[in-house]
């Protein structure tokens, strides 16, 4: 799927809007894992640099693979002073990393947009011996009446609109790994304003 230009002239919306990732998921890389810094993470559809710099926050080095200049753009004005911090122009299916050169790749709010196939092939050839695939996502509580309030305004309104997971399920996650994968979960409450949330809406792939 050619996702480059999904978000073209978003960065600064998507960068304002978009939530970060729960402070569990890093206590559990950090403590229950036990990945030490200096470790050298591939984050690829990186986006503004989001989960990006949050790793770097960890004390781990971070290449952030991203296509989209707009988005890139983003995350190098947030993230450039970060000495661990090294922007690359490349995708899901052409890092554009040297053979075994990183510990961990990680994709946040961005498998869904992959070609799995790709991806995998990618990711073997960038690992080091050892290394792992974490993919990451802030999942909406798909049960809750809010949730449910707001998909049928979005469908009633918004052509776009296709439901908010955009093709992503647990199921293609864990197929990815063919079998073999853990799964952590961590709470990570959002509270919106008015305009917070319309930001929010405005920083999605299917916003008009």
């Amino acid at each position: 799927m050619d996702y480059t230009n999904r978000f073209s002239g978003k960065g600064e919306i998507y960068a304002k809007a978009r939530p970060k990732y729960a402070a569990g998921l890093f206590d559990y890389l950090q403590n229950t894992m036990g990945i030490p810094a200096g470790s050298v993470f591939a984050d690829v559809g990186a986006g503004t640099g989001i989960f990006a710099g949050q790793l770097l926050d960890c004390g781990y080095k971070v290449f952030a693979v991203e296509p989209n200049a707009d988005m890139r753009r983003k995350a190098e004005e947030k993230l450039s002073p970060n000495h661990n911090f090294v922007s690359v122009i490349g995708s899901d299916g052409s890092m554009n990393l040297p053979d075994k050169s990183v510990d961990y790749v990680t994709a946040a709010q961005a498998f869904h947009w992959f070609d799995a196939d790709a991806f995998r092939r990618e990711c073997r050839r960038v690992l080091k011996p050892g290394g792992k695939v974490m993919l990451v996502y802030n999942a909406r509580d798909v049960k809750a009446d809010c949730t449910k309030a707001l998909a049928s305004l979005h469908s009633r309104y918004n052509p776009e609109f296709h439901g908010f997971s955009n093709g992503m399920s647990h199921e293609k996650c864990v197929n990815f790994f063919m079998g073999t994968c853990d799964v952590f979960r961590a709470d990570n409450t959002q509270v919106y304003d008015r305009q917070g949330y319309v930001n929010r809406v405005l920083s999605s792939s299917y916003a008009l």
